[in-house]
């Protein structure tokens, strides 16, 4: 039975998502000429950015969806999934949002530093970290020992059998 859970995010998303550009455009000469122009074409960026944010928690994956003109779609493996880290800055503290980062070995973009998983305003981020969190531990338990735990446990028997073969002759 596969079982999944979308998570919301936070209509005060749409406000947040506004102003930071509005802000970024503000420090510019060539951003205050075009804040005008950002009073109409932001808001309809910012709705159909919020419209197409999309988080779901499979059996065995995270879905991350998000865009406006170029739609994305990435599915991380929960066995892949190193940590998950909250965020917030003072613009998102003034909304109540929270940042939720989604970390995995050789995912982060190495000219921006940010993660494709970056997402900003998951209502409840916490408990969704947590359960995230929990379900990747309780599928590890459930596989058994990774493959390079295998290899592992192979060679731990092998040197304890042949401590065993040389306690044996020398006793």
């Amino acid at each position: 039975m596969t079982t999944s859970t979308n998570f919301s995010f936070s209509s005060k998303l749409q406000i947040y998502y506004f102003l930071s550009g509005a802000l970024t455009l503000a420090v510019t000469v060539v951003g205050i000429l075009a804040l005008p122009v950002w009073a109409f074409v932001g808001t309809w960026w910012a709705k159909r950015y919020y419209e197409h944010l999309r988080l779901e928690l499979t059996e065995r994956s995270v879905v991350v969806g998000k865009g406006v003109f170029f739609k994305r779609e990435l599915t991380i493996p929960l066995d892949k999934i190193q940590d998950i880290s909250i965020s917030e800055g003072p613009l998102l503290a003034k909304f109540g949002l929270l940042g939720l980062r989604i970390e995995t070995a050789g995912q982060r973009n190495a000219a921006t530093g940010k993660s494709e998983a970056d997402l900003i305003g998951v209502e409840n981020a916490r408990q969704v970290r947590d359960l995230i969190l929990a379900r990747r531990d309780a599928l590890a338990a459930s596989d058994g020992p990774a493959k390079s735990d295998i290899g592992t446990i192979d060679l731990l028997t092998e040197i304890r059998d042949s401590l065993k073969r040389i306690e044996a002759k020398l006793g």
